[in-house]
């Protein structure tokens, strides 16, 4: 297995976005700070593209699709693209409610009667993740199935017993259950599964012919192999069966087919404008406050530039993508390895081509070593409080290689933390962040979340 290197990556202002600009230097530009996020990720391989307009300023694979084999990554290699996969499921459902086979506000059991715990549930509070029903990835029963195929109906039985999380509609958690459930319907309504729906009306009309549901076990030879990013080694990740995300995070693609996909979206050819809108613009809760997610997209900024993006996270795999409406520019960065972080290269991508300021990351401090046997204790999910009110769920696990934290959300992979000392964590990918434990009476309480500048905390779930 490779080393990582201990390179720091030091970026340095972008280009004026008004000014006229030397598009070969640019395309060098974007070319070297991917490899050198590459090198401080680190990474076994990513494929990213780059494009404003009509003009192609950056399509490349770099370093290994597969790593045992020394086969390099390409812009025609394949990755599983995670949660990116909401996207797809939520204009599938789109057509519907525009052919008037689904409405958006009918009770889930419409279609799929046979949850009536769920009554109160609407295929709205499905799609922009306000259902209040539990999220089977939180389940610790889920994880000791992944070698198992299972149908969308074992999957959902994880947590089809579990009380609601909050009344539907009252908060926003984002909930990978939700999109499984959308994709039984789509499957109720349409007589047709997932897979096949996603090959006859989005892959094969589009052109993508990368595009798939991702197979278990890959047989192409393009197929990106996955790997998880330890404190000296890339590992290959842990096998996990694809019957398990389905609708919610299950789909493979290049960058290449991303990019027609994308440009499809957008413009109107997949589902009409109306329906793109509320897929891209922040939905509410109830009161009134906004989620910052639509439904399978979320709405930000960076700097001035208006922004709408969606990021995955599976075994093996980190990806994110990003759309700047106003300024016709478009982003996507695949990784194979997780942890990788690829919505910070995505970030720095964009950010060199808008002229927004790049970010500037220092080297972390140095881990320390934590016994096997002390792990446990910080293990749990702490629900972190964020100024907007909402909560971002933060998942702590011992695992056989130490401890690792994951949040819920779009984008929100699972990455190694290193020990810093004093029930403190710091993360590779992002030398600003610490995570420290806060313990009462002997027992792990609360989470405080410093990054960037910024402070938040939470507690822990009993």
């Amino acid at each position: 297995m490779r080393r990582f290197t201990t390179a720091v990556l030091l970026l340095v202002s972008a280009l004026p976005l008004g000014a006229q600009r030397d598009r070969a230097a640019l395309t060098r530009r974007l070319d070297s700070l991917s490899r050198a996020w590459l090198a401080t990720g680190p990474s076994a391989g990513a494929s990213m593209v780059v494009v404003q307009g009509s003009d192609t300023l950056l399509l490349e694979g770099i370093g290994e699709r597969d790593h045992e084999r020394g086969l390099p990554a390409t812009s025609a290699t394949v990755y599983r693209i995670g949660s990116i996969t909401k996207q797809f499921t939520s204009a599938a459902i789109m057509q519907l409610v525009e052919q008037g086979r689904i409405k958006l506000d009918d009770p889930m059991t419409t279609y799929l009667p046979e949850y009536p715990q769920w009554r109160t549930v609407t295929m709205r509070h499905l799609l922009n993740h306000t259902s209040g029903i539990h999220s089977y990835t939180s389940v610790r029963e889920w994880a000791t199935r992944w070698n198992d195929d299972l149908s969308p109906t074992q999957i959902v039985a994880f947590v089809a017993k579990d009380t609601f999380d909050f009344a539907p509609g009252t908060q926003y958690r984002y909930n990978n259950t939700g999109y499984v459930l959308l994709g039984m319907v789509l499957d109720k309504v349409t007589g047709t599964s997932y897979p096949e729906y996603m090959h006859t009306h989005f892959f094969a009309p589009l052109g993508m012919r990368s595009a798939a549901y991702c197979p278990s076990v890959p047989t192409n030879t393009d197929d990106a192999k996955g790997y998880d990013r330890g404190k000296a080694e890339i590992t290959a990740s842990k096998y996990l069966s694809m019957t398990h995300p389905y609708s919610a995070g299950a789909l493979c693609m290049s960058v290449v087919d991303y990019l027609k996909w994308q440009t499809a979206l957008t413009s109107g050819r997949v589902v009409t404008p109306t329906s793109y809108a509320m897929m891209s613009t922040s939905d509410t809760v109830t009161g009134g406050k906004r989620t910052g997610y639509g439904f399978g997209l979320a709405p930000g900024q960076l700097g001035v530039h208006r922004m709408t993006q969606h990021g995955g996270g599976v075994n093996g795999f980190n990806t994110q993508e990003l759309w700047f409406p106003d300024d016709s520019l478009r982003v996507a960065v695949f990784s194979n390895t997780v942890g990788s972080n690829p919505g910070q290269l995505a970030t720095i991508l964009a950010s060199s081509v808008l002229g927004e300021p790049l970010p500037v990351a220092v080297s972390a401090a140095t881990p320390t070593e934590l016994p096997v046997a002390a792990r446990a204790r910080y293990e749990g999910v702490y629900d972190l409080k964020l100024p907007s009110g909402q909560t971002l769920p933060i998942h702590i696990v011992a695992e056989a290689a130490g401890l690792t934290s994951q949040a819920e959300g779009p984008g929100q992979g699972k990455f190694p933390l290193n020990y810093l000392g004093d029930d403190t964590f710091g993360a590779a990918f992002d030398p600003s962040l610490r995570l420290t434990v806060l313990f009462e009476n002997g027992r792990a309480a609360r989470l405080r979340l410093q990054q960037g500048g910024g402070t938040i905390e939470g507690p822990r779930r009993p």
